[in-house]
């Protein structure tokens, strides 16, 4: 069973990790990544006459929350 505050891995990078939230069935979790993650935007392209079309920038957040299932393992 994982309780608030315990350390788990990141499912994305691998990096330290602590759980926040754990559901009352104790089937889902969410835990707070200490790392930096990114993420690009959805925003739809701007429309130019030119040829040329921007990439949208990747943004970068410490502290990213991921919603996972918890296994009985951990």
């Amino acid at each position: 069973m994982t309780n608030v505050s315990d350390h788990v891995k990141c499912p994305q990078c691998g990096r330290e990790a602590r759980v926040v939230w754990v559901s009352q069935d104790e089937k889902t979790m969410a835990i707070r990544c200490k790392g930096y993650h990114g993420h690009g935007e959805n925003s739809p392209p701007p429309k130019t006459t030119s040829r040329y079309i921007p990439k949208p920038k990747k943004k970068y957040v410490k502290g990213m929350v991921f919603l996972i299932e918890a296994s009985g393992k951990e």
